[in-house]
């Protein structure tokens, strides 16, 4: 019998498959796009039955936004580090910027959301373009999960620099800030960099600090 808090070896093996799934389903979002994707496929890549990976996350959407929610996760701990590299309410305005360049870069170099956001096109149609929000879309924008994580962080974070505001007023900065984000990775521009700026202007005039 385990100990008391040692996970039992049904949880662990839960857990395994969970993260096994979830891999699996990363590299076929990768290799074929996000709407092509089929639950069968994926347990048959891990060595598990469809009935299984239906009756950990419900259905496809279920497994989707896990999936996201995954990917999400370890950006947040990435814009954690960023964040914490930035010290003061005298800071604030760096930390703003640098987490938004973080999270554009990252997004831009992630397989995963590069595959979720844009449909995969034969080469001979042509150059891969934005998915419609019939695809993909909706499980990044839609996500209460994933907005209601990013803001819990930015919010806290805000929160400890300038103990003085509003925390209304921080919720809504740090969600048009989180929005404002995923709606440039959804469809990105030629200027980076310019809609970066942008985006932290907003954000920062909302907030006062700007």
């Amino acid at each position: 019998m385990p100990s008391k808090g040692t996970p039992s070896l049904r949880e662990s093996f839960r857990t395994h498959l969970r993260e096994r799934t979830l891999a699996a389903a990363y590299d076929e979002t990768v290799a074929k796009g996000w709407d092509k994707v089929r639950v069968g496929q994926v347990a048959e890549n891990v060595g598990t039955s469809r009935a299984m990976v239906y009756k950990e996350f419900g259905d496809k959407q279920g497994l989707g936004e896990a999936l996201v929610l995954h990917e999400s996760e370890r950006f947040l701990v990435g814009i954690q580090e960023v964040l914490a590299e930035h010290e003061g309410e005298a800071d604030v305005v760096g930390a703003v910027r640098a987490s938004v360049d973080y999270t554009m870069a990252q997004a831009a170099a992630s397989p995963l959301l590069r595959a979720m956001l844009v449909t995969h096109r034969e080469p001979s149609v042509g150059p891969r373009v934005p998915e419609t929000a019939a695809g993909a879309l909706p499980l990044l924008t839609a996500s209460k999960q994933l907005v209601d994580l990013a803001g819990d962080t930015l919010v806290a974070w805000l929160g400890s620099r300038l103990p003085d505001r509003d925390p209304v007023e921080l919720r809504e900065g740090a969600d048009a800030l989180i929005r404002l984000t995923v709606s440039y990775v959804a469809l990105p521009g030629d200027d980076p960099a310019g809609t970066g700026r942008l985006i932290c202007d907003v954000a920062l005039r909302y907030l006062r600090l700007a």
